[in-house]
C-alpha cells in the first residue's frame, strides 16, 4: 500500500499535530454539578475535580463506614486498590482545605452550598488508616451537625455506591433543615 508522503514527513505531521495539541487547554469543561460561581477565581478547582471524577469511575473499588455521633459523624472510606487508597487520602485532605478557605465546590447542590455556607462552623479531622482515611466531622452547632450527617449519608456514601449516576443530582437538604 502506498502512502502520499514519507514516512519522515508522516512523523513531522503527527510532531505539529502534538505540539499543537499540548497548547489546547487540558481540561474538559466541569459538569454543571461542580461547578463554583467563580471557577476563574478557583484555580484549584479543576485539580480537586478531576481527582473526584476519577473517584466517581472507580466507585466500585471503594468501601465506606459512617458512624454517628452526637457532635456529627466518623466516616472510613477505603479501598484495596492503593493507588485508590491514597487518592482517598489526598482528596479527604484537599475537601477539608477547601472548607477551611471557604473556597466552594458542587454550588448548584443545595446541600453543598448550605455546607460551605457554614464552612466555620465544621470542623474536619482527617487521619490516614490503612486502605484509605477516617474523616471525623464535627461542629457544635445543630444545624452543621444536620448537614454533616445528610453529606456523610446522602451524599458521599451514594457517592460511592452509584458513582458518576448518582453525582449528577443534587442532594436535598435534611428534613427538618430551617428555611
Amino acid at each position: 500500500m502506498s502512502h502520499p508522503c514519507s514516512r519522515r514527513e508522516f512523523l513531522a505531521v503527527a510532531a505539529a499535530l502534538l505540539t499543537a495539541c499540548d497548547q489546547q487547554p487540558r481540561h474538559a469543561p466541569l459538569p454543571d454539578w461542580m461547578l463554583t460561581p467563580d471557577d476563574a477565581a478557583d484555580p484549584e478547582l479543576w485539580r480537586d475535580a478531576q481527582l473526584i471524577a476519577d473517584l466517581l469511575v472507580r466507585h466500585r473499588e471503594i468501601r465506606r463506614e459512617v458512624a454517628h455521633r452526637s457532635t456529627g459523624v466518623r466516616a472510613t472510606t477505603t479501598s484495596p486498590a492503593a493507588d485508590l487508597a491514597e487518592r482517598l487520602r489526598l482528596h479527604a485532605e484537599r475537601m477539608r482545605q477547601r472548607l477551611v478557605r471557604g473556597a466552594p465546590i458542587r454550588q448548584a447542590d443545595p446541600l453543598f452550598a448550605a455546607l460551605f455556607a457554614h464552612h466555620r462552623d465544621l470542623h474536619l479531622e482527617v487521619t490516614p488508616v490503612p486502605g484509605g482515611v477516617q474523616v471525623v466531622e464535627t461542629s457544635a452547632d445543630p444545624v452543621a451537625v444536620m448537614l454533616l450527617r445528610q453529606h456523610a449519608v446522602h451524599a458521599v456514601s451514594e457517592f460511592v455506591s452509584g458513582g458518576v449516576a448518582r453525582a449528577r443530582r443534587p442532594t436535598p437538604l435534611p428534613p427538618g433543615y430551617p428555611s
